[in-house]
């Protein structure tokens, strides 16, 4: 008996052992694993894929919620995606495991005013303010917290503050223009516009604020002429296109009123305003089939706006759309039953449809109220006053429609934060690169290269996809298809080529570096593994910019290693397009532009169909002012299907008739 109870003592000890090695292992390898995964998320952050950073950020918090920095850079990606209350409760959660990382709470500011909460914001920028008092960032945000607060005291001496280490800072003077129109006094706002002016002549926002002043007194004439002034240094911007068009409209300048209200529309094809705007001036000029799509637009957003509906019921009538004219006004007498004029409006029209009885009635309903049918002569006059969108007044009915802002509305796009960093419009297409993504699609047009490498990799695959040579990706790789990938213990070049891929497909890219690396221990004569090791060389340097601290000296190593390697590959196909292209890439990416459009060049030489190089050349060339040369490249690239290329042409000419 005593032997079996040693035995038994025996057995549990071993057991605990067992249960202590085995939950020690565990935990290892989930501290390797989720470090991994907290690194691809970064990554996939860095290049903007914010939905794949969130799903691998919410992995390590399923995995180990303590973990505050996985907090925080989910919140980042969910206020990039424009979840700012989800941002907002991350940011919570990060600063509850850590208070004193300071980059948090200037995030949580950042959400607190995208969620109106202000007094909320001002106290995150308050410890901001402590902990680091010359935070431009974060004095600029407070004080616009106040602006929204309304406390005009506190948002003037925040500015002031700001000017004062600062005094050549275009913001701080357009936020003391906007406190003083606040405090009614447009001439001190003006004056703060001028001394803008003063520094900086070609400051797009100061010239709009004098034109919308301008709007205000009446001065159609000087208010063309600011925003015309605004549209030459900032020709992307709507809001000056819209002032324009209200301003030429009080010139009686009609279809170049119309020509803004449509620029509007090109840049914002939603915008309410813009539509109801023009089917006005359409209707006006007599372009009545075209207003009619307008008021169509206008009434498909809101379908009891009234004005829009009498407006639409006029120009039916006028085109011979007796039915659906008919149609619009009976919806516009059911809630306005006593609008006499639509009564004498249907009324012509159902007899014209042969509806006698139907006139009748509404004749019947005219005469009981004993007004002259003569009343109802509606010939469209030019008005120049504006109402607001909320005033659905009939007699207001042929009066433009202003635009309602809010109280900071020169300020939506200036919060001072690295959330801010948006990609430019005119940024160089990227590398062509080996890649299971399903490449984007723009127009029908895929950014595709054709390699007969490509056909012979794809045979050992084990992922269910194609593998294709973009210079775009698309949608990311499932947990199965990466698995299937990287099972393979095979370590041949093109398997770990493979994996190199898959790895850089999910973001996984310090490990896609060491499989490149592996393959070309393998065989170094492949020009692809170089290739493919000076992209994700190219994608860390990236993503080493989000790194807290300075890391110019880790990202110039990056970048000469690739270098490194884009040489050697040049020297193993000096023949091939598509590597002449990447090193185009390549050097652009590190400043040197002269030497990319040779890249880009001798890419077009080698194959004068490589639409990418084109693209990329022009707008190298539109940096160097060699215009001319840039639209005939752009022309080319658009000719061979890449149409963003029309777009930027467009750019070109409107930026030289100005």
């Amino acid at each position: 008996m005593k032997k079996l109870r040693e035995i038994k003592t025996i057995i549990q000890r071993a057991a605990c052992s067992l249960v202590v090695f085995i939950f020690f292992f565990l935990t290892l390898g989930a501290q390797v694993n989720t470090d991994n995964v907290l690194l691809m998320g970064r990554a996939a952050l860095s290049l903007d894929d914010n939905l794949t950073a969130i799903k691998y950020f919410s992995q390590v918090i399923e995995a180990k919620p303590f973990v505050a920095q996985a907090w925080y850079f989910r919140a980042y990606a969910k206020l990039m995606l424009d979840d700012t209350h989800g941002a907002e409760t991350d940011c919570d959660e990060a600063i509850r495991l850590n208070p004193y990382v300071v980059e948090v709470y200037q995030l949580r500011g950042l959400c607190r005013i995208r969620n109106k909460r202000y007094s909320e914001a001002v106290q995150d920028y308050d410890r901001v303010i402590q902990e680091m008092p010359a935070d431009e960032a974060a004095l600029f945000n407070r004080a616009l917290c106040f602006l929204e607060l309304k406390d005009y005291d506190a948002a003037s001496k925040g500015i002031d503050d700001v000017l004062r280490r600062w005094h050549t800072y275009r913001k701080a003077y357009l936020v003391k223009s906007q406190i003083a129109m606040e405090q009614g006094d447009t001439m001190r706002a003006v004056h703060w516009m001028d001394s803008l002016l003063v520094i900086n002549d070609r400051e797009p926002q100061a010239w709009s604020f004098k034109g919308y002043v301008a709007l205000q007194y009446e001065d159609f004439a000087r208010a063309d002429s600011f925003f015309t002034e605004a549209i030459r240094y900032q020709m992307n911007n709507f809001e000056h296109y819209l002032g324009r068009a209200q301003a030429r409209n009080g010139l009686s300048r009609f279809g170049d009123a119309i020509k803004d209200y449509t620029k509007v529309i090109d840049y914002v094809p939603e915008h309410f305003v813009a539509h109801y705007n023009r089917g006005l001036l359409r209707a006006l000029v007599g372009d009545d089939n075209n207003a009619i799509k307008d008021f169509d637009f206008v009434l498909k957003k809101e379908p009891d706006n009234t004005l829009a509906m009498y407006n639409r019921a006029q120009l039916r009538e006028q085109t011979g759309d007796l039915r659906g004219a008919a149609e619009d006004y009976s919806k516009l007498l059911k809630t306005y039953p006593n609008f006499i004029q639509g009564y004498v409006a249907r009324a012509r029209i159902r007899r014209q449809m042969g509806n006698i009885r139907g006139a009748q009635n509404d004749e019947a309903v005219v005469q009981r109220y004993n007004l002259d049918i003569a009343f109802a002569n509606n010939r469209r006059r030019p008005v120049t006053k504006v109402r607001k969108r909320s005033d659905h007044a009939l007699e207001n009915y042929q009066q433009l429609v202003e635009e309602e802002t809010d109280t900071t509305w020169f300020f939506k796009n200036e919060l001072f934060g690295k959330i801010q960093n948006l990609p430019s419009e005119d940024k160089l297409l990227p590398q062509f690169a080996l890649s299971f993504q399903f490449p984007q699609r723009e127009k029908g047009y895929h950014s595709l290269g054709y390699l007969s490498e490509t056909a012979l990799l794809q045979k050992e695959s084990k992922v269910g996809r194609r593998l294709y040579f973009s210079a775009e990706t698309g949608t990311g790789l499932s947990e199965s298809e990466v698995s299937a990938q990287l099972s393979d213990s095979i370590p041949t070049r093109n398997s770990l080529l493979l994996r190199a891929i898959v790895c850089r497909d999910s973001y996984d890219l310090v490990e896609a570096l060491k499989l490149a690396e592996q393959a070309l221990q393998k065989d170094s004569t492949f020009y692809l593994t170089y290739l493919l090791r000076v992209t994700i060389l190219c994608e860390l340097q990236i993503t080493s910019s989000t790194e807290h601290g300075d890391k110019d000296a880790l990202r110039s190593v990056y970048l000469s290693l690739a270098k490194n390697d884009m040489e050697r590959a040049i020297t193993l196909q000096p023949s091939n397009a598509y590597v002449h292209y990447n090193r185009g890439c390549l050097l652009a990416q590190s400043g040197n532009e002269e030497e990319a459009m040779q890249s880009f060049r001798k890419a077009i030489e080698l194959d004068d169909r490589l639409a990418e190089a084109y693209y990329n050349l022009a707008l190298l060339q539109v940096n160097k002012s060699e215009t001319n040369q840039a639209i005939a490249n752009l022309s080319r690239a658009g000719g061979l299907g890449l149409y963003k290329a029309y777009n930027q042409i467009k750019k070109i000419n409107q930026s030289n008739s100005k």
